[in-house]
């Protein structure tokens, strides 16, 4: 007969695919089944250490920034740049662009992998989102800029850095539990609500809009320095292995997306539901005054917009997203029927919290943030904990930058073109005086 070759080990397959990562000085291959700490002890699997809480602040003060470009913040800006119902469109497509710089970047980091560790990228991230918040400090209230570009630099600028940020750092403090990132992840709805409640109450008390680009930056120094003393040592998939990482998981890609497909689709449903709800907020409710009871066409028990938004509408958003990312730490998401039946739920409020909106009732749409954002606050806890959980710690980096990445989708579809249209939705017919008010029918 013929010659038969030698079969090849499988590690030699996988080989092409580790030589787009690997550095040439490296000194060691990668380890597929070492996913310890260098130097730590290991813990055993029915186990969770103590968790770090401080490291909330450093997650909080990242997506104070994002926070800083979503809802008042926001509205403030397109006020000050003077948006006119012809450009509100545009300045819609200029805002959402955030959400398509933040998608790209879920893939482009892998290229920053070879040159740096992912605590590397948190720290970059960190840098990138400080001088994101500087740009309409500088360019709107100093030089007096008025064009989209503006907005354009802040909000790509800003979705590089939540993009870089957001599944690394959720990677890199993997090792110190569950416990630690469900206090960790509830930092997100905690930056929105700094901006959109406490910052905004200021400013009805008189400071000066710009402030809440000072505050935000100024905060992100003490972020690095927090996340400086308490993160992890590096894994040892780190400097220039990160990658190499990445493309092993995606070789062995059916050891583990199957499992993330239904958490993809949840996720995506999740962050629609988060980026749409402000402009169906500021579309709705688009005058000065809020019918706080009555029907939409009540012209009796007003109250200023400004206040409804911060003592109602955003602490509502904040408690629900806030409360629901701890939840998954007391639920048991082991059992299938169990997890997916609590997956179910999340999906269903979130839902339903949506459609509440289109019943144009102040207090019904408070209850409708709370539950829309307990749905994507649930999702995002319940994610967390089945990643730890069910996914090998040599594939979770990956499992969680595509998981934000459908989530990025999801927001733009909710900030974007499609947002447009639902809003529309909304008031379709429907134009009272304080509520769908026909000629303030802006988007924020």
């Amino acid at each position: 007969g013929g010659d038969s070759s030698p079969s090849v080990p499988k590690a030699q397959k996988v080989g092409g695919f580790m030589a787009l990562c690997q550095e040439t000085d490296s000194d060691d291959g990668f380890d597929e089944e070492s996913t310890d700490l260098e130097g730590a002890e290991p813990i055993l699997l029915d186990q969770d250490p103590p968790p770090v809480r401080i490291l909330l602040i450093a997650f909080m003060f990242m997506f104070q920034g994002y926070g800083c470009m979503v809802g008042a913040p926001q509205h403030a800006l397109k006020t000050k740049l003077g948006i006119e119902r012809s450009q509100a469109a545009a300045f819609q497509e200029a805002t959402a662009s955030f959400q398509l710089a933040k998608l790209l970047m879920r893939v482009c980091q892998i290229a920053f992998l070879v040159l740096m560790e992912p605590s590397g990228i948190v720290y970059m991230a960190y840098v990138v989102m400080f001088f994101a918040l500087w740009v309409p400090v500088i360019f709107v209230w100093g030089a007096g800029v008025t064009g989209l570009w503006v907005v354009y630099l802040q909000y790509i600028l800003g979705g590089v850095a939540v993009g870089l940020f957001e599944g690394t750092f959720l990677s890199v403090i993997s090792s110190l539990g569950k416990n630690t990132k469900t206090f960790a992840i509830m930092g997100a709805p905690l930056g929105f609500f700094v901006n959109n409640t406490v910052l905004a109450l200021l400013t009805e008390c008189g400071m000066p809009v710009v402030a809440y680009y000072y505050y935000n930056a100024l905060c992100l120094p003490f972020a690095m320095y927090i996340f400086h003393l308490n993160r992890p040592q590096e894994v040892k998939a780190a400097k220039g292995k990160g990658c190499e990482v990445f493309m092993n998981s995606m070789y062995h890609a059916m050891d583990w997306l199957p499992y993330m497909l239904v958490w993809f689709v949840a996720k995506f449903i999740g962050n629609f539901v988060l980026e749409d709800g402000f402009p169906l907020l500021f579309n709705t409710f688009n005058t000065q005054k809020v019918p706080i009871i009555g029907a939409p066409d009540s012209t009796e028990h007003l109250i200023p917009f400004t206040l409804y938004t911060a003592l109602l509408w955003f602490p509502a958003m904040a408690a629900g997203d806030t409360i629901s990312r701890r939840v998954p730490q007391f639920l048991d998401v082991t059992v299938n029927w169990k997890c997916y039946t609590y997956l179910a739920i999340s999906i269903v409020m979130c839902v339903v919290g949506e459609a509440l909106d289109f019943l144009l009732l102040a207090l019904v749409t408070v209850v409708a943030a709370f539950i829309a954002n307990f749905g994507n606050g649930f999702i995002y806890g319940l994610s967390a904990k089945f990643i730890d959980w069910k996914i090998a710690e040599e594939h979770r980096y990956t499992a969680y930058n595509l998981w934000c990445f459908v989530g990025d989708l999801g927001g733009y579809a909710g900030q974007g073109a499609l947002s447009v249209w639902l809003a529309d939705q909304v008031c379709n017919g429907r134009h009272y005086a304080f509520v769908c008010h026909l000629k303030k029918l802006l988007l924020i």
